[in-house]
């Protein structure tokens, strides 16, 4: 099985990354509709803002409308977007040092892994929307468990960490990332996430670099764990 679809098991310290605006430093899916879709796509996300879509509705709604191949989808996101900076020394860091990282993404599969496949980034689980061609493009959103999901994908995998006893760090920044980020240890916010969190619970850290996240986690991850082996 290729290292990047493994499945996360047992206990473990998890790293667990948003992608679009916190991996990279564009919003992708975004970029794709703005460059591929038709019109009608900014429609749906008037229905995502007024809150008659979920996030995983409007973009299975928007990718429906969008004309190109895969090919040129992958080479398209692989050129339009930069990772944030630090992101491959926070890898560094994570593998040396025994935490799991894993990419959880309400967006599409294809950019995820034309983006971290460029970049050489191989040992890192990804789950996200899984997309195919079928006379128009369509997009899957799975629980852990297999189970087909129109809202609460980040969620489901949050849940699932904290049911097998992982510690979770979670890094993210918009509305969608919440609910999931409530359920982690230690969360590193930006922009909506860190409106909404911070100065509600400890542990919430903004960033701006994965340098950032990078600094607070060498300082206080042992402590972190320490803290958590006492209490359980």
């Amino acid at each position: 099985m290729p290292p990047h679809l493994c499945k996360t098991g047992g206990v473990a310290n998890i790293l667990c990354f948003d992608f679009d605006d916190t991996v990279v430093m564009e919003n992708t899916a975004r970029l794709v509709f703005e460059r591929f879709a038709a019109p009608e796509w900014r429609e749906r996300e008037d229905d995502y803002k007024a809150g008659r879509l979920t996030v995983e509705q409007f973009n299975a709604a928007a990718l429906r409308t969008v004309t190109a191949t895969r090919d040129e989808l992958r080479a398209f996101c692989a050129d339009a977007v930069s990772l944030r900076p630090g992101f491959l020394e926070l890898l560094d860091w994570a593998h040396w040092n025994s935490w799991t990282p894993v990419v959880v993404s309400n967006g599409f599969d294809f950019y995820v892994d034309a983006v971290l496949d460029k970049a050489g980034v191989d040992r890192i689980a990804r789950h996200a929307g899984r997309t195919r061609f079928d006379y128009r493009w369509l997009v899957t959103y799975l629980s852990p468990r297999g189970v087909e999901l129109e809202a609460g994908f980040k969620l489901s995998y949050a849940a699932a960490f904290q049911g097998m006893g992982d510690f979770v760090a979670y890094l993210g920044d918009g509305a969608s990332d919440v609910e999931a980020a409530t359920l982690a240890q230690a969360v590193f916010a930006r922009d909506t996430l860190l409106r909404v969190l911070g100065g509600t619970r400890p542990r919430v850290y903004p960033f701006e670099t994965l340098h950032d996240v990078k600094d607070v986690i060498e300082q206080e991850a042992r402590g972190w764990l320490e803290a958590a082996t006492v209490s359980s």
